[in-house]
């Protein structure tokens, strides 16, 4: 492991000077001249061309040198104990504001504001990226560094920089670097009235460059001339007097930082060289003493600062541009550009001429690695793409030639599919509801599924009569033993078909007599009705919206369901005046207790219904003003609302898409929901969000990276959009 960033680098030599554009195997993360650095795949061994630890070129250059040395550094015992160590690990920064202090003069400025306007040096982080790291020595020893603390600055910025390569590496982030010494005659004046131009202008004089602000912007753009990168920024290291130990000016293109880095330590001058990089890039500081606010428009998509310390509920979630920390929250990675992008040129309206109507797509996890894949039922079958560790999708392959359109003649108005794991072994297997009855195909552990066959000759479009427009059908486990059994709201009641060991299915029983078509009279166009653990006993109840309001009949250990009761006298179609073409409604576990509770977006916003020990349910409240049919204007048809957790704390929250994008309303526990705030500017019903539209555009909260929080997944036009939490 190279620092602390949780995966394996080694450098390459290449006789290429500049960044690679195009496909590369192994893309580099960081590039000093010929020293190209880059993540070893896992499981992978050496990289081609790899450098041998203990026998380096005898013809490096200085910059060569230095940035060997430094992934060298970054794999030492020693670095890494430092890290794990590492002075006020997770505290919220105290400095002021760092992107103010010092400001650059408006004389200064004016001369350079022109070509900025054409030529923005820094406006998102994707792509390649120049980095001038300039140290700047005086004439006094405690204005010099060390061999060893130049080599400490260089290994720091490379372990920085490179959580924002290995954060988000389907942003093809790439640095490459150029590294300037200079020592000046300059004396140091902390009294003088412009501590950084005392030192930094004679610096870039002596590099080259004019003497004046104006000497920085040449030099970073000489930068990105030499490199061919798409940006391009510095960063200053001195022990010379500064107002303020470190601060960026949002948008670029300097860092300036004291080597010391005030009260952090050396330790630290990783992340706070990356909590700047942040503001290079557009991000807003995020702690209370910054005197952030939860408003404002920042970074490429204008997302609002909604982790700010002093305004969001319990101070906000970790984050590198908060507090000491390789974290970043639900607002930085669109601050920095990084939301949404474009994965998998298919599986889209215009990609690949997917249709609703005609073709559904899901994702689902059907390796086991944690990690959502991609499935989609095509014209010609079952289509996978499988989602990779370094977050990318594979290139969608045929996987099952069947359960598709032409390839079976499924149809979605009369044959359901699901994605459900049958046996037990954590892979999602394609169960289909057809003419005959329900067929499956198997998750296999090499990644491939079985062929088809038909498990049950019951619950199909003529095996058995069942209609979508009449009889819901589920897949879920009501016996506790992790096989999904197969569930549906029959004419007479509720069937189930139980998954064995052996992968068959026993005969259908009525289990229930009632929450059906002619049994209660319960409708699909006025009375949901789901599957969701309502006691904690890891078996799935049966939970049906009703006229008089919330019915539930629990699953028992012998297999059978206990009469069906009354627990809520609300959510229902007259108790309530609940409809589903207005107010969806949910069971799941909102607490952490295991049991699951009732959440409905009704008029005035979101109510939910907690689920209690002794089986019964709590009151009916109002735990968001928003959301609603009236309460913000939302609409079934336009406006999707889900339940995921996108903190990764193993509570769902609330999402919605609304017009101008996606909301999200995080879980506080007991119920409660802090206010919603907009994550992303994508994904909504407005064109400026991209215009999309259920009736094309599928969209879903998974985890696709397998790092414990949903990410939104977007089946656009184009394609597939990915935005991580």
């Amino acid at each position: 492991m190279s620092g602390d960033l949780n995966v394996s680098e080694q450098a390459v030599l290449d006789d290429f000077p500049g960044l690679r554009s195009g496909a590369d195997p192994n893309p580099p993360i960081h590039q000093y001249g010929r020293i190209r650095i880059a993540v070893v795949p896992d499981g992978g061994g050496p990289l081609r061309n790899g450098l041998a630890p203990d026998a380096p070129p005898e013809d490096l250059t200085e910059t060569e040198r230095l940035g060997l040395d430094a992934l060298r550094l970054r794999d030492s015992q020693e670095f890494r104990t430092a890290k794990e160590n590492r002075p006020r690990q997770g505290e919220p920064w105290d400095m002021t504001g760092c992107t103010d202090v010092v400001p650059v003069g408006q004389a200064e400025a004016g001369a350079d504001s022109q070509a900025f306007a054409a030529a923005p040096t820094s406006s998102y982080l994707e792509g390649t990226v120049a980095v001038g790291i300039v140290i700047v020595q005086g004439p006094t020893a405690a204005l010099r560094f060390s061999d060893a603390e130049i080599l400490k600055v260089v290994a720091e910025v490379q372990n920085g920089l490179g959580y924002f390569a290995t954060a988000n590496p389907i942003a093809g982030i790439s640095f490459a670097y150029d590294i300037q010494n200079v020592t000046l005659a300059t004396p140091a004046d902390p009294a003088n009235a412009d501590l950084e131009g005392l030192w930094r202008n004679p610096a870039m004089g002596a590099i080259g460059y004019s003497a004046n602000w104006s000497g920085v912007t040449a030099y970073v753009e000489d930068l990105r001339t030499r490199f061919g990168t798409r940006w391009t920024f510095c960063g200053f290291f001195t022990k010379y007097p500064l107002g303020h130990f470190a601060y960026a000016s949002i948008g670029g293109p300097r860092i300036v930082m004291d080597y010391n880095n005030d009260g952090w330590g050396p330790d630290n001058i990783d992340r706070v060289f990356a909590h700047e990089t942040g503001h290079i890039f557009g991000c807003p500081d995020e702690y209370a003493v910054s005197g952030c606010n939860c408003g404002g428009s920042w970074g490429r998509y204008g997302t609002t600062n909604g982790n700010c310390e002093n305004c969001t509920s319990g101070g906000g979630v970790p984050c590198l541009m908060k507090g000491n920390t390789f974290t970043l929250c639900g607002y930085t990675p669109a601050h920095l550009g990084w939301s949404p992008q474009l994965l998998v040129r298919n599986y889209g309206a215009s990609a690949g001429g997917w249709q609703v109507g005609r073709h559904p797509r899901i994702l689902a996890d059907t390796t086991a690695d944690g990690r959502a894949d991609i499935v989609g039922f095509g014209e010609a079958g079952v289509y996978l793409s499988r989602a990779q560790a370094d977050g990318r999708f594979e290139v969608p392959h045929l996987a099952v030639n069947n359960f598709g359109y032409v390839a079976g003649g499924w149809r979605v108005e009369k044959h359901p599919r699901f994605l459900a794991d049958t046996t037990g072994d954590g892979r999602a297997d394609i169960v289909g509801f057809g003419e005959a009855g329900v067929y499956v195909s198997r998750a296999q552990a090499d990644g491939t599924f079985d062929a088809l066959r038909r498990v049950v000759d019951n619950f199909g479009y003529v095996a058995g009569g069942w209609r979508v427009e009449n009889h819901p059908r589920f897949l879920a486990d009501t016996t506790g033993d992790g096989r999904a059994d197969i569930v549906g709201f029959g004419n007479a009641g509720v069937y189930v078909s139980r998954a064995q060991a052996d992968g068959s299915y026993d005969a259908l029983r009525l289990v229930v007599s009632d929450f059906g078509y002619v049994a209660g009279g319960w409708r699909v166009e006025k009375h949901p009705r789901l599957l969701a653990d309502t006691t904690g006993d890891g078996r799935a109840d049966i939970v049906g919206f009703g006229e008089a309001g919330v019915y539930v009949s629990r699953a028992q250990a012998d297999g059978s369901y206990d009469a069906l009761r009354l627990v809520v006298t609300n959510f229902g179609y007259v108790a309530g005046g609940w409809r589903v073409e207005k107010h969806p409604r949910f069971v799941v576990d909102l607490t952490g207790d295991g049991r699951a509770d009732i959440l409905g977006f009704g008029e005035a916003g979101v109510y939910v219904s907690l689920a209690q020990a002794d089986g019964s349910y709590g009151p009916v409240t109002l735990a968001v003003a928003d959301f609603g049919y009236v309460a913000g204007g939302w609409r079934v048809e336009r406006h999707p609302r889900l339940l995921a957790d996108t903190t990764g704390d193993g509570l769902p929250d609330i999402v919605g898409f609304g017009e101008a994008g996606v909301y999200v309303s995080r879980n506080l526990g007991g119920g409660a929901f802090e206010h919603p705030g907009p994550v992303d500017t994508h994904f909504g019903y407005a064109n400026p969000a991209g215009g999309w539209r259920i009736e094309r555009h599928p969209r879903f909260v998974v985890d696709v990276t397998g790092g414990g929080k949903a990410d939104i997944v977007g089946f656009g036009e184009a394609g597939v959009y990915v935005a991580r939490a």
